[in-house]
């Protein structure tokens, strides 16, 4: 079963011998392996095949008119499980890259796989400085700053206009400049496999969300991207437990994309093995012309039958994207009885805020629970679900903060509009009068530049909060 799969773009110098050598130091030095030494010459372009006790390791070359490769096999045959790690370096149009993909398969009954890691060889490819950009992305295992050189590359990327390869994790920042997970962490364990772009100013999200019509993830959500598509997949943290259970999801969704990409059929190790089978009969010289003939057929039967299932793993691919735009609400279903489970569906409006929805449901919960007999079970229950979901109370800091704002009147300074943005607003001029947007052109209210009443400032805080106040007295 494959578990792994990426592809790293190579710098143009990059030779298979460099590749088949990076290969061999990798199996000879790893404490995990038996074989201490692999006498093959990278330079022979001979296949090539070794072993020592439960560690097999294998050299394979094909070449032609259209494409270039050489791949390495080290299977691991462990108490109970095989694990097949192949490395292929292609030729292919001019470009170089090289595959690399990760099998397990069960040797006992048990259902469930072994944990699976990211391969060393990933990380040695990009340490050895072989891989170049993937368009104008350096290969890194450090996030990437989106507010500044990259915020140009991350509009087309959302606005689905960019030509990259691999996947793109954007982990937006809340009003305060942080952020729900470790970005460090998940640029080093995706370093290879995804490119992450992190967002350190809010201003950030107010532009990208005018230049790509909403497709950004902001105010916590970490938004993942791919290839060929502006289709986003948005992860929040109240969809999950805590942030570890959403860091792995979100690392989980990204090996599923590449394990599910048209390379891990087009190009693997035993379709090296039948092109080299193909080639050989081809070169058959004392076959008659009717077995030639048949011969043809058969091959060409087999390539239209390999562009179909090609045609279909793009067709299922497609269909993948689509579903996982439905995880989001799925995600916070019913998982059943347990202590974490959630116990309402989101719905398809998106929060504004991280945790609006949750602290909305604990102010209606809590002013409910009064109106039950303390020994009653419904006012039992709502005590249960308040203390597994404790309130965040970001709406109330914005509350709190609107009334700072307009406390002394409605008349905007450049102070109050700065932090007015802080706090999720944009703000336009629309002749004698701004327009103050939360979020969402839903919510706008209008504010005169020459304000005459001072009452203005309260009907202001009034008419926001009867608006956006998740936690008002019901």
């Amino acid at each position: 079963m494959l578990v792994f799969s990426t592809r790293l773009p190579l710098k143009d110098k990059i030779t298979s011998e460099n590749c088949l050598q990076l290969f061999k130091e990798w199996v000879e030095q790893s404490p995990h392996y038996s074989i201490d030494e692999i006498n093959y010459d990278v330079y022979s372009h001979e296949d090539f095949e070794c072993s020592n006790g439960k560690i097999f390791f294998s050299i394979r070359h094909f070449e032609n008119n259209q494409i270039k490769l050489s791949a390495c096999r080290l299977e691991n045959h462990d108490s109970n499980a095989v694990w097949i790690n192949d490395c292929i370096y292609i030729v292919e149009n001019g470009e170089k890259s090289l595959l690399i993909q990760l099998n397990c398969n069960r040797t006992d009954f048990s259902t469930q796989l072994p944990r699976v890691h990211k391969p060393y060889i990933v990380r040695k490819f990009i340490e050895m400085s072989f891989c170049k950009n993937d368009a104008d992305i350096p290969l890194t295992d450090t996030p990437l700053d989106a507010d500044g050189a990259f915020y140009d590359i991350c509009v087309k990327i959302m606005q689905g206009t960019y030509r990259y390869s691999m996947p793109v994790v954007y982990i937006s920042c809340d009003y305060w400049g942080k952020h729900v997970l470790s970005p460090q962490y998940l640029a080093k364990q995706l370093s290879g496999v995804a490119h992450v772009f992190v967002e350190q100013n809010h201003e950030t999200a107010l532009k990208l969300r005018d230049a790509t019509d909403g497709n950004n993830a902001y105010t916590g959500y970490i938004g993942i991207y791919f290839p060929g598509t502006k289709f986003c997949q948005r992860h929040g943290l109240e969809y999950y437990r805590d942030y570890r259970e959403m860091t792995q999801e979100i690392i989980s969704s990204v090996w599923s994309a590449l394990v599910n990409r048209l390379d891990s059929s087009v190009y693997n190790w035993n379709q090296i093995i039948t092109l080299q089978s193909r080639q050989k009969m081809l070169e058959w010289q004392d076959i008659s012309a009717q077995d030639k003939e048949q011969l043809s057929e058969y091959m060409d039967t087999f390539d239209q039958e390999n562009t179909s299932l090609r045609e279909k793993i793009d067709e299922l691919n497609q269909q993948v994207y689509s579903l996982r735009s439905q995880l989001d609400v799925l995600r916070a279903t019913l998982r059943g009885d347990s202590e974490n489970s959630c116990f309402y569906k989101v719905g398809k409006e998106s929060s504004l805020y991280v945790s609006e929805k949750e602290d909305l449901l604990y102010s209606i919960l809590s002013q409910a629970q009064k109106k039950y007999p303390q020994n009653s079970r419904g006012y039992i229950i709502i005590q249960s679900l308040l203390e597994a979901n404790p309130r965040h109370g970001e709406c109330k800091k914005i509350i709190s903060k609107i009334r700072s704002i307009f406390n002394n009147g409605p008349k905007l300074t450049k102070a109050m509009k700065a932090q007015l943005k802080d706090v999720g607003f944009s703000i336009e001029e629309d002749g004698s009068h701004f327009k103050l947007t939360f979020h969402d052109s839903r919510y706008m209210f209008s504010v005169s530049k020459t304000p005459s009443d001072h009452r203005e400032g309260k009907n202001l805080i009034s008419d926001i909060c009867n608006i956006i106040d998740i936690e008002r007295k019901i």
